[in-house]
């Protein structure tokens, strides 16, 4: 608790791990050392020709400080403003050292330069978030009826705070309507069996599964109840892309819908949530057609082959500037 560094950049710390980095670099003459996510910062280094970006793929204190208030308990509570507070000192004097930081989003990128506006010049949005479009079979019919799922991993706290919020709150009005309701987790680490007890009848862990298109390709809603956390959810991506229909929060769409119905179903209220899902029930059609706008979506622009293009020719300026400084201003 006494510590300034965040806990999760102090679980990441390994003394082994950076030699292996430096090691990659020199022997193999690297140009760029890109980073993924805010604890791995750390590893940036400081050098003179070789470029370090880092990809921010949730800004780290606004997903901490979007959690506080979501907690059981006060100790949970004081701890996760502890991290909030170690977060944002961080992260504000981390990224400056960065030669570029990447987010995922416009808005992303002005939440940052809200806190320091010098950052302008090294972020960069939109280069990274995205998928294999072509990679998931879509199917928007077919699908076993009155089922819901989610897909998260439960070491990261946004999916477990969104998990006891909708069954708490969202899944007893669902089942109200329409008792043979069913939800299905897939993720690593779920909570124990108990922790759900009451629901017990209507719910299904999964766990850990091997390939995330299958259930993608079976279930009849996709919910997102995401209440913290920052940046684009993948996930979401690939619900898009297998043809499920979304039912999400506005911040679990954060930077891929804004209207409600578009490409997925939006409301941060549990009763505005259960209804939106039991229209989906209701409403095949309907459903199959926000689908259908939503896979459209992905393809025109959240597939990684326009997306990669746009992040070599990134690399490529980036090295460029890189190299310029480090010969006086002269390439």
């Amino acid at each position: 608790m006494g510590s300034l560094r965040p806990h999760a950049v102090r679980e990441f710390f390994n003394e082994d791990l950076e030699w292996l980095i430096h090691r990659q670099l020199y022997t193999r003459r690297i140009d760029v050392l890109q980073l993924e996510y805010t604890p791995m910062a750390q590893y940036r280094g400081d050098y003179r020709r070789i470029a370090s970006a880092l990809f921010e793929h949730d800004v780290y204190f606004q997903s901490v400080g979007r959690g506080l208030g979501h907690h059981t308990g006060l100790v949970p509570e004081l701890k996760a403003r502890m991290e909030y507070l170690r977060a944002l000192r961080y992260e504000l004097r981390t990224l400056p050292a960065c030669d570029q930081v990447q987010v995922c989003t416009p808005a992303n990128r002005d939440y940052l330069l809200s806190f320091s506006p010098n950052l302008a010049p090294r972020l960069q949005a939109g280069l990274r978030a995205g998928i294999i479009s072509s990679r998931y079979e879509f199917r928007n019919s077919g699908r076993e009826p009155f089922t819901m799922l989610f897909v998260g991993s439960f070491r990261h706290d946004p999916n477990r705070i969104a998990m006891d919020w909708f069954v708490r709150e969202v899944l007893p009005r669902i089942l109200a309507q329409q008792p043979k309701a069913r939800l299905v987790i897939a993720g690593s680490d779920p909570p124990p069996a108990h922790a759900y007890a009451d629901f017990s009848g209507a719910l299904q862990m999964l766990g850990y599964v091997d390939d995330v298109r299958d259930p993608l390709g079976r279930y009849a809603v996709f919910v997102c109840p995401i209440l913290s956390g920052s940046g684009v959810r993948v996930k979401l991506l690939e619900a898009f892309a297998a043809g499920i229909p979304v039912v999400s929060t506005v911040v679990g769409a954060e930077g891929l819908a804004r209207q409600d119905g578009e490409f997925c179903a939006l409301s941060d209220d549990p009763a505005g949530f259960a209804d939106r899902v039991l229209k989906l029930f209701d409403d095949p059609p309907a459903a199959a057609g926000m689908a259908c706008r939503a896979r459209a979506e992905v393809e025109a622009n959240w597939d990684m082959a326009a997306i990669t293009s746009k992040l070599v020719r990134g690399y490529d300026e980036l090295v460029r500037k890189k190299r310029e400084l480090a010969c006086g201003g002269s390439a």
